[in-house]
């Protein structure tokens, strides 16, 4: 027996990954009555519906995991004990998100505390704002070296 891979849902604006709930009780390692249970008391919320079938943020069921002693047993992933010290710095990664539009560069944002789940969200959000069209995101680390990522639209 053979199973399909579900395909990956993000929500609308913010490219955010979205989970139904087999899909998060799958992730959690968790019965899905388990998991109905644990939302049913509030533990976990959901975040949206698509009709009838409730919708669940990837970001927030791995807070939960990372707050909650028996889902963090169960856990596929471990925290390291130790981050390098240029992480957790209280500066963080700096963000500056900008466009080319007719000869001129436009700062749309700058971001304090990037982390690299915010780039579909920044996509979505400059794509609803100018369309497809290049934008860039430079980034500052903590230690000050900085580099930047260009983002190119598909031809689709």
């Amino acid at each position: 027996m053979s199973k399909s891979k579900t395909p990956i849902l993000f929500e609308n604006g913010t490219g955010l990954e979205l989970f139904s709930s087999k899909e998060a009780a799958r992730f959690l390692d968790y019965h899905p009555v388990a998991f109905r249970y644990l939302v049913s008391k509030g533990k976990i919320h959901v975040h949206s519906r698509a009709g009838n079938y409730p919708l669940f943020l990837r970001e927030e069921l791995e807070k939960y995991q990372a707050t909650n002693k028996w889902a963090g047993k169960k856990a596929k992933f471990k925290v390291k004990p130790s981050q390098p010290s240029a992480l957790t710095s209280n500066k963080g990664i700096l963000a500056v998100v900008t466009v080319s539009n007719k000869k001129k560069e436009i700062i749309i944002e700058n971001l304090t505390g990037f982390k690299w789940e915010d780039v579909p969200a920044i996509r979505a959000r400059v794509a609803a704002k100018y369309g497809k069209i290049p934008f860039q995101i430079t980034l500052e680390l903590p230690d000050g070296a900085s580099f930047t990522i260009v983002f190119h639209p598909s031809a689709k």
